[in-house]
């Protein structure tokens, strides 16, 4: 049971990074692709450390 919540976290964060990098590429403002780059290298960050402990 915990294995899976482990891996719904691992694919919650993998998602938003993913997400959070393409955003990043398509913006226009760069305040708020500052903004995107953080969010994106946090739930990376994250991802990274639910993969490790799976």
């Amino acid at each position: 049971m915990l294995k899976m919540f482990m891996k719904g976290k691992y694919y919650y964060h993998l998602i938003q990074h993913r997400h959070n990098a393409l955003l990043q590429q398509d913006c226009l403002d760069e305040e708020l692709r500052a903004k995107l780059m953080v969010r994106a290298s946090y739930h990376n960050s994250k991802a990274l450390e639910f993969c490790l402990r799976m």
